[in-house]
């Protein structure tokens, strides 16, 4: 036997035959826009944080150049600077041990006017540069430059051994042509900084090739930590409070990088990872506005859809109850009826128009969502009994048994909403079922369950998940309710009146074997 739990109440769109191809079209469309604004949005929201956050580092990288450019351009100045040396005859004076000291990267001085006398720096003080081929070097970097008539010229790559990993350059004045070269992580580059940046540097500095800058293989350097004042390739490119400086003053390839002390360093990441997070934040709280807004746009057109359902279900369960009336009414007009008959038919009528009653305000109670359908009460063996006896008369007339069996104890619901709810099941057993219908109670756990059952010839499986939607009642051809009695509530708004009231409802069925309903309720 198929079984069919009604669990929710599915929305359909009653008396529609279907919509059209071209309203087909805009739904599948509107989904469709729907579905890449939303990718589009989240993608938005996903990736502003990360814009915002290099738009940042870019701002204050520029930021960081403008505040310190001035120890960039002393760097850059004490690189190009060549201080007068008035005398050279020994390479011991202390005009020479002073000039050395404060130009920490010399390395060789050439003597325009002594013969082309070329000077090499050894420790505190020069001497002739011996015959060897470092010294031929030199001697072609200044006859290179003095060629190019230029007053600061960088060996090119075809004449540089130690090109890419040594800056140099050649300065020129009227007598003498300087030799300095700025390898990076050595002891005179430290010195270079200490007397270019003072006594109080607000930076470190460093010389990177251009190319280092994007590599990933990159590991901090030894020489790069503090309090040292170089900076290395590694930490030139993960600090975010850096500048970068393109200059050709060093030769091709080279640039000049400052970067904060690693205390500000840290201050400033620990600042920007609370922007990111106060920006994910917004982003995430923006995403779930939305997200809201159209899950409640969606709630409330689906309250709407289903108000209209409800509403229309209610009516379409009054039809049965009218036509009755109409038909008695008639009866009673025609004079069809004796008196004794027609004064009990009278009572019947007012009876009916209770019911309807009590049927339209638990209506208008369920699509207003107004909570429990009535007071609770306790519905007992004897009430039951009673409420299934108000039927019997409709069974005889068929010629159909109805069969209690009835437990000894009681359930706790709304009597109004039960008794239509018992009556409504009763009344499709005796319009749909055939032979004997039963109605049984029994008590599992703390729950009272009443089931219904009759002999009929069953319900397809398709059939059967049909039942408790608006206007899918099955008929018999001939069965148009005017020879059953009852309260016509109709398996939708039954449905809904189960669902508010938190009851169980279940049918089951199979072709051959009857029809069966069950409905759940608390127990004492």
């Amino acid at each position: 036997m198929y079984r069919h739990r009604v669990t929710r109440f599915r929305l359909l769109h009653p008396g529609l035959k279907g919509p059209s191809r071209w309203q087909r079209l805009q739904q599948r469309s509107g989904i469709v826009l729907l579905v890449l604004a939303g990718l589009v949005t989240s993608a938005l929201l996903l990736v502003a944080p990360y814009i915002y956050v290099r738009d940042k580092l870019s701002d204050v990288t520029g930021s960081y150049y403008d505040t310190h450019w001035g120890d960039f351009e002393a760097v850059e100045r004490h690189w190009k600077s060549l201080p007068i040396l008035s005398s050279l005859k020994t390479g011991q004076e202390p005009e020479v041990r002073q000039f050395l000291a404060d130009q920490p990267l010399v390395v060789a001085i050439l003597d325009r006017f002594n013969r082309r006398t070329l000077w090499v720096r050894a420790g505190h003080h020069l001497v002739k540069a011996p015959n060897d081929a470092l010294s031929q070097l030199y001697l072609d970097w200044t006859s290179h430059a003095e060629m190019a008539q230029l007053f600061e010229w960088n060996p090119p790559k075809s004449q540089d051994p130690d090109f890419g990993k040594v800056a140099t350059v050649v300065l020129l004045s009227d007598r003498w042509m300087v030799i300095k070269r700025w390898r990076p992580g050595s002891p005179e580059v430290e010195r270079e900084l200490a007397a270019a940046l003072g006594p109080k540097p607000t930076l470190r500095m460093g010389l990177v090739r251009a190319s280092d800058l994007n590599r990933t293989d990159l590991k901090p350097q030894d020489w790069g930590k503090e309090p040292a004042l170089q900076a290395d390739p590694y930490r030139a490119s993960e600090y975010a409070l850096s500048a970068i400086i393109q200059t050709n003053a060093y030769g091709d390839g080279w640039e000049l990088v400052g970067i904060a002390p690693l205390a500000q360093e840290n201050a400033y990441r620990r600042t920007l990872r609370h922007q990111l997070f106060i920006s994910y934040a917004v982003s995430l709280l923006v995403g779930a506005a939305i997200g809201l807004g159209l899950w409640l746009r969606h709630r409330a057109r689906r309250r709407a859809v289903l108000d209209a359902d409800r509403m229309a279900s209610l009516t379409h369960s009054l039809k049965t109850p009218l036509a009755l009336l109409k038909f008695r009414c008639d009866s009673l007009r025609l004079g069809r009826l004796s008196p004794e008959r027609a004064d009990e038919e009278l009572l019947r009528i007012g009876e009916e128009v209770d019911h309807l009653t009590v049927i339209i305000e638990n209506g208008l109670r369920v699509i207003r969502g107004g909570g429990s359908t009535g007071p609770r009460a306790l519905a007992t063996p004897e009430w039951v009994q009673t409420v299934a006896e108000d039927l019997r008369p409709g069974f005889e007339l068929e010629g159909r048994p109805l069969l209690l069996d009835l437990c000894s104890e009681a359930g706790h619901a709304p009597l109004t909403s039960l008794r239509a709810a018992i009556l409504t099941l009763l009344e499709n057993a005796l319009a749909h079922g055939r032979g004997a219908v039963t109605l049984e109670t029994r008590k599992v756990r703390r729950r009272l369950s009443l089931q219904i059952r009759d002999e009929g010839d069953g319900l397809t499986p398709l059939q059967l998940k049909a039942l408790g939607r608006p206007f899918q009642r099955i008929r018999e051809q001939g069965k148009e309710g005017f020879l059953r009695e009852g309260q016509g509530l109709g398996l939708s708004l039954l449905a809904q009146v189960a669902e508010q009231e938190g009851w169980g409802l279940a049918f089951a069925s199979a072709p051959g074997q009857g029809f069966t309903a069950t409905l759940v309720i608390p127990a004492t």
